[in-house]
């Protein structure tokens, strides 16, 4: 009996060292993953952030300088010249490119991209969020850009930029495209070149805002919104849904002076057959 009572306890020892061995390992290789991802500090010597976390698929560049608990997910991409603020959190699958900057705090979500490899840089202030696959700060869309130039996106904070929503950079140095703070920036907006958008505004869903269109503050526009370039949009301004300001008075005018151009020729000709008709004179006017 006492022998039986050495073997058990003989092996319930192994088993606890075996356990505690199966312990040690695995806090072993949680320490060597966590210290494996770590972060960078914005410092001139850097020094690891033990609280951010990075995925493993994730790309992010030596040089790229991270905040304290930033969070970067699978097969996200971080560029060289980046810098993101603490608490940043990367969903899945998004990027920041060139020479960006991202405040405290902010929200990718996933395919979001941020950022662009031309000259300039992209600023973005704290508590941001951006949506899905929407894409900010990129190089501009207006012929008159030359890749050299260096062009801008500054953003500042609490704003809520939803899915497929889109924001050049500015079209020349001189220049560049301002957003201010708390927008509420519905799905698939357009906000293009050298815009200058204030703060507490509501664009609703596939508003459109050509280069250059300035808009105070607590603007609403509906849906299908549309603006002309060098456009000016007061404070407290409501647009309703489909509107087109700018746009289509110029195009109307000018639709107006050739119409009655042709509307002149089209009488003068319709007068001229009728009088060979009936063989009269016509004096034209």
């Amino acid at each position: 009996m006492n022998h039986n009572f050495a073997a058990a306890k003989e092996k319930a020892n192994m088993s606890l060292m075996k356990l505690s061995t199966r312990n040690s390992i695995s806090s072993s290789l949680r320490i060597f993953q966590t210290s494996r991802f770590l972060s960078y500090v914005a410092d001139d010597e850097r020094v690891y952030a033990s609280s951010s976390i990075i995925h493993p698929t994730a790309t992010v560049h030596p040089n790229a300088i991270l905040g304290q608990g930033v969070s970067i997910g699978p097969f996200c991409s971080i560029s060289s010249s980046a810098k993101l603020g603490n608490g940043c959190r990367l969903y899945p699958g998004s990027h920041v490119f060139g020479n960006t900057e991202l405040g405290d705090s902010c929200t990718l979500m996933t395919g979001a991209v941020v950022g662009d490899d031309c000259p300039g840089c992209t600023v973005i202030g704290s508590n941001n969020t951006i949506g899905y696959h929407a894409v900010i700060g990129v190089k501009c869309q207006d012929l008159k850009y030359k890749p050299e130039d260096e062009c801008y996106l500054e953003v500042g904070h609490n704003n809520d930029i939803r899915e497929h929503t889109s924001i050049h950079r500015s079209s020349k140095s001189t220049d560049r495209t301002v957003i201010g703070d708390g927008n509420l920036i519905m799905g698939a907006c357009h906000i293009a070149h050298d815009c200058k958008i204030g703060s507490n505004n509501i664009f609703a869903n596939n508003t459109l805002l050509a280069g250059h269109v300035e808009v105070e503050d607590y603007v609403h526009t509906a849906g299908a919104t549309v603006i002309h370039q060098f456009c000016h949009l007061g404070s407290f301004s409501f647009l309703g849904g489909g509107s087109v300001v700018g746009f289509s008075s110029n195009l109307k005018v000018l639709n107006q002076s050739f119409l009655y151009r042709e509307m002149i020729v089209a009488l003068r000709t319709s007068i001229k057959c009728k009088a060979k008709s009936k063989k009269i004179n016509v004096i034209y006017f």
